[in-house]
């Protein structure tokens, strides 16, 4: 092989590699991955369709960040997101309310928010980390009185 080609391929190597880890310290949380939840009318709220995304980090700063979506849904009306807990029952019977964040639809009915966790403890977490589930069903509310919420969703969280 010419100088010249090996010493160019020595150096693609090389950036591959360096690229390799860069982009392997930046990755998903190992534990819980993305959750799309849809949001479903409770009684006769009018709803298009409307979803939850949660993304949950491995980052040092952001421990997951929430994006609320309603398409249809009544038209100039003020909405509370809540984040519906429970620590041990997956049908979510309740046991703590987390409001997250307020958000108005447009005329159309359309409306879109978003909420961040930010990372509460020590990082990088310890090896192994201690992985704990719970139970959340998002519920969004207009005068206090809730019109949409997701099922339940197992949420997977290491601390």
């Amino acid at each position: 092989m010419h100088a010249g080609l090996r010493r160019w391929v020595v150096v693609a190597a090389a950036s591959v590699a360096a690229f390799a880890t860069v982009v392997s310290t930046a990755t998903a949380d190992q534990y819980f991955h993305t959750s799309h939840a849809a949001l479903t009318p409770i009684g006769s709220a009018p709803l298009r369709s409307g979803f939850v995304n949660d993304i949950h980090t491995q980052g040092a700063t952001i421990a997951a960040q929430e994006r609320y979506q309603l398409n249809g849904a009544m038209p100039n009306t003020t909405y509370d997101v809540a984040l519906h807990v429970s620590f041990v029952d997956p049908t979510c019977t309740v046991t703590g309310i987390l409001p997250t964040t307020t958000f108005t639809t447009n005329a159309s009915g359309n409306g879109e928010a978003g909420f961040t966790f930010y990372q509460a403890g020590p990082w990088p977490p310890p090896t192994p980390p201690t992985v704990v589930t719970i139970y959340i069903r998002w519920v969004v509310s207009s005068g206090g009185v809730p019109q949409y919420q997701t099922d339940c969703i197992a949420v997977a969280l290491d601390l």
